[in-house]
């Protein structure tokens, strides 16, 4: 392509901005096409899974998937200040110029064993690794980087998703809150999904338009005579 030539500066431009345009448009309509129904799914998949008591899930085969509701048992030892399980953030700041960036980073996850207790008996969360999703929330403001919490506290109501084992459950999920909030949640990301292709595909669509006009900038300046 000749960049000396009339209009060369808005025909490169159009490329450029319309060729981003296509690949947000074509992203946004993947979302807005595909996502919402997968998620779907996964809620009805979920729905579907059983919650069984502490006493039925002695009874239930090992590897089976459940999701269990319960309260963290009182007597769970902390870890650190009431959390029983937590996940510790670090803001990340610019560094040269040490200027707080707005992105957090994970820097510690402590998911220990616990004993939840779940209708007239408690259940044991078996393995030491599963994933925090919590209500309960603490900034340390008094350190030289911001360093955030957010965990699961003592007597606390929790979901767990996660797979019968010997002894109890494998947790891939501990969170705060109930079997149907979780459910409430997973299937309002079906809504977030179809808004977000929506505005993917609007903003591809801007773009377009842009490219556009920048086009015929060039090819009106291409067509005008030289000064």
């Amino acid at each position: 392509m000749d960049t000396s030539s009339p209009g060369a500066g808005p025909r490169i431009a159009g490329f450029i901005v319309g060729g981003i345009g296509l690949l947000l448009g074509a992203a946004g309509f993947v979302v807005w096409h595909f996502v919402p129904g997968m998620v779907a799914a996964e809620h009805a998949r979920l729905a579907a899974l059983p919650s069984p008591d502490a006493v039925s899930l002695t009874d239930t085969p090992a590897g089976r998937e459940v999701i269990v509701e319960g309260r963290i048992a009182a007597d769970q030892p902390v870890r650190f200040r009431n959390f029983v399980a937590y996940v510790k953030e670090e803001e990340q700041r610019d560094k040269k110029e040490r200027e707080r960036s707005g992105n957090w980073k994970v820097v510690e996850t402590v998911t220990p064993p616990l004993r939840v207790i779940v209708g007239e008996g408690s259940v044991r969360v078996v393995n030491a690794s599963y994933r925090v999703t919590s209500s309960t929330q603490w900034t340390d403001d008094a350190q030289i980087i911001d360093t955030h919490y957010s965990g699961l506290v003592p007597g606390e109501a929790v979901f767990i998703l996660g797979t019968t084992a010997a002894g109890g459950l494998e947790a891939a999920t501990v969170g705060s809150g109930t079997r149907a909030s979780y459910l409430a949640m997973v299937a309002g990301n079906a809504g977030v999904a179809w808004w977000l292709g929506v505005g993917f595909m609007a903003l591809g669509t801007l773009m377009a338009v842009i490219a556009v006009v920048l086009f015929v900038t060039a090819a009106r300046m291409a067509r005008s005579p030289s000064t």
